[in-house]
């Protein structure tokens, strides 16, 4: 206190004096930032200017380095930056902080605590301020492509949006021999065996070949069992057959129908007209048969054109499609096209038989691009063999992964029937849980964006499915040898021994209602 009021008229000595108190205040401050941050720490605040703020950036570092790397180390661009951006700010204002160190001081030690993580990385580095870019560098290559790669993300949503949905794969020998279209082998005793047991083949769905079916100009010839069989189910009319076709060894059902059905008195029948080819009668147009002289009902397939003629023999109009796999390798669509069908059913793929591996029909795409190229209309179908609701799911999932977007111009169809070796894994399904399996997969399309539809034959139909489940879809039913199909569908598949020009063998003909 003396010493205040004695140097009150002595200008120098207060200088002197504040001067030492100044100098006595900074070396304190020194020695305090010193001990917390160590002597990095004192030399970045010293050559910062006055009313720099680093504490957001250091937040901003805090939590970008605690996402990527969960550490405290610094980005390895960043310190090369903000070195940058601090020298020349630094040597511009080295004069100001001369003159004023406690405002230089002072400003920057406020956020001493708050820059803590840096001035920490900052001792651990002893270095110049240029050095530290280069010590994390070699890390670099190994997380900043992943971190800053933008088509990393892209990539794993496309791998996890690929493994959600089923996929079929390629066809290959040991899965070929899983085809459930595969044509069972077998001898003549066993195709004999088969008529007899069940001589309703004509609607199993089957190979007609295999039921001793001939093809003859164009008219189909039954033999005696499948003639029984086709008037027991009412799909042919009596009228119609000839009793002579209906003979047996031992004579009885010969006699049984002549009892039943022949003439009353002895006065001879006056000879029938005899016909062949093309008939205009009363307005309506016929085909009359080379061989037996009757009026052709059904598909027939005349003069390398198709045409269909009702259970009266009256020529109509219908929509022709075929259906194809890879058992049909060589097609040519514009030839087909010419021979009046407007349509293609196409095999997608199948579930094998006995693995349940779901494979593509190594033909699809090649038959869906030239069907398309001739101008016919699309539709696709699956062989399946789920024996669950998932499984079936899984079917319609594939189908529709492999169109990928593509437009149809019919359904998506779950086709349903026997294996050709009569063991596949869906063979014995009830007809709860077929009905339940051929349900999941129309929802699944139709959930998708496709029309679905299930296809079948009549007995199938009848007796392994449940129908009044499956009305409000699309139904396409196999029946062969008939005027038309006896249960109410979509798109009857007529016949499967046609053969018109495009294709060298016999072929499935299709008549669609659809349009």
């Amino acid at each position: 206190m003396k010493h205040k009021f004695s140097s009150v008229s002595n200008d120098t000595s207060a200088k002197r004096s504040h001067r030492g108190v100044g100098q006595a205040v900074a070396a304190l401050v020194m020695a305090l930032a010193l001990t917390i941050g160590g002597a990095g720490t004192t030399i970045l605040l010293a050559s910062q200017p006055a009313g720099l703020t680093v504490a957001p950036v250091t937040v901003d570092w805090e939590e970008s380095s605690s996402l990527k790397h969960n550490n405290t180390k610094k980005h390895p661009s960043e310190p090369a930056a903000s070195s940058t951006a601090e020298e020349p700010a630094a040597a511009e204002d080295e004069a100001a902080e001369q003159e004023q160190p406690a405002a230089s001081v002072s400003a920057p030690a406020a956020s001493v605590t708050t820059a803590e993580p840096a001035a920490s990385s900052a001792a651990a580095a002893p270095a110049a301020p240029s050095e530290p870019a280069a010590e994390p560098g070699p890390a670099a290559p190994e997380t900043e492509p992943e971190e800053d790669d933008p088509m990393a993300g892209s990539a794993e949503e496309v791998d996890h949006e690929n493994a959600a949905f089923a996929h079929f794969v390629q066809e290959t020998e040991e899965l070929a021999a899983e085809d459930p279209l595969r044509a069972p082998e077998e001898t003549a005793d066993d195709i004999s065996a088969e008529v007899a047991e069940a001589p309703a083949a004509s609607e199993n769905g089957g190979d007609l070949s295999a039921a001793a079916i001939t093809d003859t100009d164009g008219t189909i010839l039954l033999t005696p069992e499948e003639i029984r069989a086709a008037l027991d189910a009412g799909t042919l009319d009596e009228s119609s057959v000839d009793p002579q076709c209906l003979d047996s060894e031992n004579g009885f059902l010969k006699w049984l129908w002549e009892f039943l059905f022949g003439k009353k008195d002895d006065t001879p029948a006056p000879p029938a007209p005899v016909y062949s080819g093309w008939r205009v009668e009363n307005g309506n147009t016929y085909y009359y048969s080379q061989t037996t002289n009757q009026r052709v009902t059904g598909i027939q397939s005349i003069d390398n054109k198709l045409y269909y003629f009702d259970a009266n023999g009256v020529k109509r109009d219908a929509t022709f499609g075929i259906d194809v796999s890879k058992y049909q390798a060589s097609v040519d669509f514009e030839k087909v096209k010419e021979a009046g069908v407007q349509f293609v059913i196409i095999r997608l793929g199948y579930r094998g038989y006995g693995s349940g591996t779901l494979v593509q029909d190594p033909k699809f795409e090649e038959h869906f691009t030239n069907a398309r190229n001739a101008g016919l209309r699309v539709g696709v179908y699956c062989f399946t063999q789920a024996v669950t609701e998932d499984e079936a799911r899984e079917e319609a999932q594939a189908c529709v992964y492999v169109l990928n977007g593509r437009q149809l111009d019919y359904p998506i169809y779950y086709d349903t029937e026997a294996t050709g070796t009569g063991s596949g894994r869906a063979d014995g399904l009830g007809v709860e849980d077929r009905t339940k399996c051929a349900v999941a997969f129309c929802e699944e399309v139709k959930a998708l964006g496709y029309q679905p539809g299930v296809y079948a034959a009549t007995t199938w139909f009848r007796k392994r499915l449940d129908m009044s489940q499956l009305t409000k879809y699309n139904i396409w039913n196999a029946h062969y040898n008939v005027a038309s199909s006896p249960i109410a569908c979509n798109m009857w598949q007529g016949s499967c021994t046609a053969r018109i020009p495009g294709y060298g063998g016999q072929i499935d003909v299709n008549i669609s209602y659809m349009g």
